[in-house]
């Protein structure tokens, strides 16, 4: 008998060295590979301590830009998505929002941050934070790019090790409709890691992205597209309701911008006229602007849109499409 709990706790210790020596390989050689951003692996020192990231840490690593055009006392306008849609590397008068505001006469909020995802615009709704704004806002626009598909399931790029990716998961509630019937329904909770040290290690990290990035998203099969726009689709819905819920006015807009060809299949997906039954208004830029990819379009060296691309879109908004006044 103690021979055999020997050697099982021998075993045990062998494995978990070799988890350990793992991660640290990883680190090492793999991890930078799909984290384009940290030019230098070495720069970040390698660390087993992850933390769980709370609302307060949320807004301190997540930069946004002051609101636009405060000065104009008709309702305002709300912005949420990622580096596209913050105008990353413009500066301010040569983003979208302040673009809109000056067209529009209207305030501009504009809570996109370089690296988010839909989510991150649930976290913060739920904050009631922005209760005031969203009450006295007419419009609400989420600037949604491919990478999004993937993103409310694993890390953007250059995301610090250090912290536990916030992500929402799925869970089935029974409630009553107007009737009286019992119902199943879907919501979205946060999800808390029970064990952030293992869930952002390298290795779990690593593993995911490959899964979720670099196999599943460009997969050309219709039951893996459909799962991964649903789940992306259900943060919309949920989004567009939470809002209603504080203001019933409110008109949501999605921009779908086309960033790389990998998330193509999620980008050109025939499944984003669903969202007009649910009253959101779908704009493909890419189809409506054809010209999106050229030169003129992006900042060089970077691939980010440029002021000019802003400058199209704004009219395709408010003058041809005339989605919003």
């Amino acid at each position: 008998m103690y021979k055999k709990l020997l050697l099982i706790f021998i075993n045990v210790i062998i494995l978990v060295s070799l988890c350990f020596l793992l991660n640290w390989v990883i680190y090492k050689y793999f991890y930078n590979s799909i984290e384009y951003n940290l030019q230098n692996p070495n720069e970040i020192s390698y660390s087993l301590k992850r933390y769980n990231l709370d609302y307060n840490k949320i807004k301190e690593i997540n930069d946004i830009r002051k609101p636009v055009g405060l000065k104009y006392n008709n309702e305002s306008i709300m912005i949420f998505g990622c580096s596209y849609a913050y105008g990353l590397l413009l500066e301010e008068k040569q983003t979208f929002a302040y673009k809109l505001s000056e067209l529009l006469k209207r305030p501009v909020y504009n809570y996109a941050s370089p690296g988010l995802s839909p989510q991150f615009a649930l976290i913060r709704i739920r904050s009631h934070e922005l209760d005031n704004v969203i009450k006295n806002s007419k419009y609400v626009i989420y600037v949604v790019i491919g990478e999004h598909v993937w993103r409310v399931h694993v890390n953007s790029s250059g995301f610090s090790p250090e912290y536990v990716w916030p992500r929402m998961i799925i869970k089935n509630v029974i409630k009553k409709d107007a009737t009286g019937k019992r119902k199943k329904e879907q919501t979205l909770v946060r999800y808390w890691a029970k064990l952030p040290s293992i869930e952002g290690s390298y290795i779990v990290k690593y593993v995911k992205k490959i899964w979720f990035a670099k196999i599943l998203t460009p997969m050309n099969n219709k039951f893996v597209q459909n799962y991964m726009f649903d789940f992306i689709k259900l943060h919309f819905l949920t989004i567009q309701k939470e809002l209603k819920e504080i203001n019933p006015n409110i008109k949501m807009i999605i921009i779908v911008y086309h960033d790389e060809d990998a998330t193509e299949l999620f980008s050109s997906s025939q499944r984003w006229n669903e969202f007009e039954k649910e009253g959101i208004i779908v704009v493909d830029v890419n189809k409506e602007i054809p010209d999106l990819y050229k030169m003129e379009y992006i900042i060089p060296n970077d691939g980010h849109p440029s002021e000019l691309a802003w400058n199209e879109i704004t009219k395709l908004l408010i003058k041809k499409l005339k989605v919003i006044d």
